[in-house]
């Protein structure tokens, strides 16, 4: 705070000094209104910092409960396309993460109910061709 106000009372005092230099003609006004503003900025300074993030690093967002509503999302939707597209009855789980690169899907379980040995292979092949990692396929014991 003492160095704000030292800076304050320099620049009031430049202001005033300068005032008294320039000369009477085109360039007077000119020169006060720039000594006026650099003044206002001065005075103003401090203002600026409540509207400036503090930078302290601290995480805004909660990334644990965005990865778990996009594992849900993600785990609801591969469920039923892998049922659509292979007609079992299917549960999936995927795991979503947030790391340095953003949101990716860490690993995925599957669980099938019926069928078990005809479809592991394939529900297993499409989601390698799928870019998915850590997959696990498993039959199920869940009737419908």
């Amino acid at each position: 705070m003492t160095a704000y106000l030292i800076t304050a009372c320099g620049v009031v005092f430049l202001s005033v000094i300068v005032s008294f230099v320039i000369p009477q003609g085109r360039l007077n006004g000119t020169i006060t209104f720039v000594m006026r503003m650099i003044c206002i900025a001065v005075l103003v300074l401090p203002l600026t910092k409540l509207f400036v993030a503090d930078g302290s690093g601290e995480e805004l967002a909660d990334y644990d409960y965005v990865c778990e509503v996009y594992s849900r999302g993600q785990s609801r939707m591969l469920a039923e396309e892998l049922q659509e597209r292979f007609g079992a009855d299917i549960e999936c789980a995927v795991e979503i993460v947030y790391g340095e690169d953003g949101f990716y899907a860490q690993s995925v379980k599957v669980g099938i109910t019926g069928n078990y040995d005809v479809l592991y292979p394939e529900i297993y092949a499409y989601l390698q061709e799928s870019d998915y990692i850590n997959i696990t396929v498993y039959e199920s014991s869940r009737m419908v």
